[in-house]
C-alpha cells in the first residue's frame, strides 16, 4: 500500500520560465520524507505530486492520511470556497539545496498559467501566478519506501527507440523523462541496478505560441542542441541516446491539430511497411470511457510510444498509432486534463 504525507514545504523561488509557464521551488526538511533512495533528490520521469490549495491565503487544507478514501470524499463534496483544491503536479526537478543552514530537498514545479476568457485562471495557474518566495507550499506525496506515481517505464524504454507526444501540461513530465535519461536517474528501480539508456528518443510538445518554444521550459540538454529545422534540434544524451525534439506552437490554430499532423509524419512511413508485411487492414479503436490512461506492456518490444495531453487528444493520437499498426501494448497514454472540466 503507498504511503501518503502531508508535507509542508517552503517557497525558495518563483521564475518565469517561457510565455505561459512558471516555475516555483519549494524546498524543506519534510520533503525528505519522499522516497529519493541512495540516488538522492533529482528527476523521476513524470512523478507526480498533488498540491494543496487552501481557500483563502495564509490557510491550510486539512488532511487525514490516515483514512485517506473518507478524507478525499468529504473534500471533494466540500465546496471548494470553504475547503480549498486540490492540483497534480509533475516533480520537474530535484536537489539539495541550503536552507538556513540546513541542507534539504528542494523540488521545482512548473505551471502552465492557462485559463479561458470567461472564468480566468483555474485555481492551479492561479497559485502559480500569485505565489511568492517565502510562502507555506502544501503539498501531498508519496512517502516511506513507497514507488513514485509515475507512467514512464524505464525498463520498456531501455535500448529501444522511443515516440513522446504531448501539449503543454505535459511538458514538464516529458521534460524530466529526458533529464532522467540524460543523468541516469532511475525511478522506481534500485539506485545499484543497471541504468540502459533509450536507443534515441523523438520528442514533440505543442505549446501556445513561439513564446513557449524555449530551451528553458525543456530538458537541460536543450540549451547545447544543434537546430536541424525550424522549431527542432538534435543532440546526444550523455549516455549515447539520440534525442530531436520538436516545438510546435499552434498560434491561432486549434488545440491538438499541430500535434495530430506531426504524429501522422511519423505514423506514415510505419504504416507503409505495415502494408508492405501482407497486411490488408488496420486496426481500428474506440473507447468512450471517461478515464483515459494506461500503460505499455512491460514484456514488450521496439518502438515504446508515450503520448501525454488532454483526455480527448489523447484517444485521437492514439487511435492514430494502432490505425497506423502501432500495438496497442506498446503505447502509454495519459490524459493529464479534460477540456471544460475541473480536475484534481
Amino acid at each position: 500500500m503507498t504511503e501518503l504525507a502531508c508535507v509542508n514545504a517552503t517557497v525558495t523561488r518563483r521564475e518565469r520560465i517561457s510565455e505561459h509557464l512558471v516555475r516555483v521551488r519549494v524546498a524543506g526538511e519534510q520533503l525528505r520524507r519522499m522516497p529519493w533512495g541512495a540516488q538522492g533528490p533529482g528527476p523521476r520521469a513524470d512523478a507526480y505530486l498533488k498540491v494543496l490549495i487552501p481557500p483563502r491565503r495564509g490557510a491550510s487544507v486539512r488532511v487525514d492520511v490516515d483514512d485517506m478514501a473518507r478524507w478525499r470524499r468529504e473534500f471533494m463534496a466540500a465546496p471548494p470556497e470553504r475547503s480549498g483544491w486540490m492540483r497534480t503536479y509533475t516533480v520537474r526537478d530535484a536537489a539539495t539545496v541550503d536552507l538556513a543552514g540546513t541542507p534539504v530537498p528542494e523540488l521545482a514545479i512548473d505551471v502552465v498559467l492557462h485559463g479561458d476568457p470567461e472564468h480566468g485562471m483555474g485555481p492551479g495557474a492561479t497559485w502559480g501566478d500569485t505565489v511568492r518566495e517565502g510562502d507555506t507550499a502544501q503539498l501531498l506525496v508519496p512517502a516511506g519506501e513507497s514507488p513514485w506515481w509515475a507512467a514512464w517505464d524505464e525498463h520498456r524504454a531501455a535500448a529501444q527507440d522511443v515516440v513522446i507526444a504531448g501539449d503543454e501540461t505535459a511538458l514538464p513530465a516529458i521534460s524530466a523523462i529526458v533529464d532522467g535519461i540524460d543523468r541516469g536517474v532511475h525511478v522506481n528501480r534500485p539506485a545499484d541496478a543497471e541504468f540502459v539508456p533509450p536507443r534515441s528518443v523523438t520528442v514533440a510538445v505543442e505549446v501556445p505560441t513561439a513564446g513557449d518554444a524555449v530551451p528553458a521550459a525543456g530538458p537541460r540538454a536543450l540549451a547545447a542542441a544543434a537546430s536541424c529545422g525550424e522549431h527542432t534540434v538534435r543532440t546526444v544524451l550523455s549516455g549515447g541516446t539520440e534525442l530531436v525534439w520538436t516545438w510546435l506552437p499552434r498560434g491561432a490554430r486549434g488545440r491538438n491539430l499541430e500535434l495530430e499532423l506531426w504524429l501522422w509524419d511519423r505514423l506514415s512511413e510505419r504504416a507503409r511497411r505495415y502494408w508492405a508485411t501482407g497486411h490488408t487492414e488496420l486496426a481500428s479503436w474506440q473507447d468512450d470511457t471517461e478515464f483515459v490512461w494506461n500503460t505499455a506492456r512491460p514484456e514488450g518490444h521496439g518502438t515504446y510510444w508515450f503520448l501525454a495531453a488532454e483526455s480527448a487528444a489523447v484517444k485521437s493520437l492514439r487511435r492514430m498509432c494502432v490505425s497506423g499498426g502501432v500495438p496497442k501494448t506498446d503505447i502509454s497514454f495519459m490524459g493529464y486534463w479534460k477540456q471544460g472540466a475541473a480536475t484534481e
